[in-house]
């Protein structure tokens, strides 16, 4: 159990600070799309293996890439069903004026209260 209530929480997600707001959509058409704040990382990059110019035997071999990509820090309690992979997620940038839309790739919940969800860009 976190010793952090889920209102402690919201200290580290605060988008006035350092924090952004995002509107989750679960795959359940019942569920409601929701606001919820979160930290948001656009660092690292995207690399799609099936461009790469490795020999046909490397090919057959199944080249894996382990990466960093863009992420998204939040309460698990915010996410319905703890955020399952094809979920969408648009980050707002309000600084910049404009949206762009995830879908959620894969979660990792810490077990304090809070889970990282790694993000594919939705083109």
């Amino acid at each position: 159990m976190p010793v952090e209530t889920d209102n402690d929480l919201l200290i580290f997600l605060n988008p006035d600070e350092f924090g952004v707001e995002a509107r989750y959509v679960c795959r359940d058409p019942a569920v409601e799309p929701k606001d919820i704040p979160g930290q948001f990382d656009d660092e690292g990059s995207n690399w799609n293996p099936n461009r790469w110019n490795g020999t046909e035997f490397q090919m057959q071999m199944g080249a894996s890439v382990t990466s960093t990509g863009p992420t998204f820090l939040c309460r698990t309690s915010d996410l319905n069903k703890g955020g399952r992979k094809g979920e969408k997620l648009t980050i707002k940038n309000k600084k910049l004026g404009v949206e762009q839309e995830y879908r959620i790739e894969d979660k990792r919940p810490d077990g304090t209260g809070m889970t990282l969800l790694l993000l594919m860009a939705n083109d």
